[in-house]
């Protein structure tokens, strides 16, 4: 599997973010809507950077400053997330299960 690089590319971000909400809601991550930076390190290693792992979380948080990223994670903790309940619904919705 080809690993992508962490590159200014909202497709690539938008492919893994698509690629979180997924796993998070067939059950494949995360503890209910609660994930952690590692978790996310550890379920997607080797198909995107690591570097490109370890921020997308907190950049993708509510009220973040970081562009390009739209939000869809809330800080509970130091590298544990909650996902928006409101950006898993819109998920799936787009996969046709609501």
């Amino acid at each position: 599997m080809e690993k992508v690089n962490l590159v200014s590319d909202p497709k690539v971000e938008q492919a893994l973010r698509e690629q979180i909400l997924n796993a998070v809601i067939d059950g494949e991550l995360g503890d209910g809507l609660v994930v952690t930076r590692q978790q996310v390190m550890e379920k997607f290693k080797g198909k995107f950077s690591d570097n490109y792992l370890s921020v997308i979380l907190a950049n993708s948080e509510m009220g973040a400053k970081t562009s390009g990223y739209p939000p869809f994670t809330i800080r509970i903790d130091e590298g544990k997330y909650r996902i928006h309940p409101v950006e898993l619904l819109y998920r799936m919705r787009d996969r046709g299960m609501i």
